[in-house]
């Protein structure tokens, strides 16, 4: 069927873009699972099943992908056929030693007294270093850098690993 030999972006009407409307992905999604679920093919052939479970898994596949940053970052990069060596290591030195004070802190406030304040102080602080990496990420992808689009990507996990530890911290 058309609908498996598309991407993600192609499939739920959305451009490929770094930033996608979560809302019309999210309907979109919604449309086309009611559509394609596998409970109304029920009383079709096997082959007609079979079908309807392949497209709604992409579907499902597809949602994934598109409604987390990371990893529509990395499908629009695959798309482009502009996939990096993962193997290869971050040259940034000073941002490798901010990680490293950076997950010393955090380790220092799992088994302090968790300051909320400190906590939010730092939370804030790593939400605005990702949404300074999210626009390199999309200047990069205007210009075709897809270089810089890697490495802030890199920088980005980091820091949302960071955001996840703080978090917990947080729920706690």
């Amino acid at each position: 069927m058309d609908i498996l030999k598309k991407n993600f972006f192609e499939i739920f009407g959305l451009p490929v873009s770094i930033n996608i409307d979560l809302v019309r992905l999210e309907k979109s999604y919604t449309s086309l699972q009611k559509e394609f679920h596998p409970d109304k093919f029920s009383n079709s052939s096997d082959y007609e099943k079979r079908l309807a479970l392949q497209i709604s898994s992409y579907l499902n596949d597809g949602y994934s992908v598109l409604k987390n940053i990371i990893t529509r970052i990395e499908y629009i990069l695959r798309i482009e056929n502009k996939e990096a060596d993962e193997n290869k290591t971050l040259q940034d030195s000073n941002f490798l030693i901010e990680q490293l004070e950076l997950n010393e802190m955090i380790e220092s406030l799992k088994h302090d007294n968790k300051n909320n304040s400190e906590i939010d102080i730092i939370r804030k602080n790593i939400i605005e270093k990702m949404d300074i990496l999210i626009e390199s990420i999309e200047q990069g992808y205007s210009k075709s850098n897809y270089e810089s689009v890697w490495v802030n990507l890199s920088k980005y996990k980091f820091y949302n690993n960071h955001l996840h530890q703080i978090e917990g911290l947080q729920s706690k």
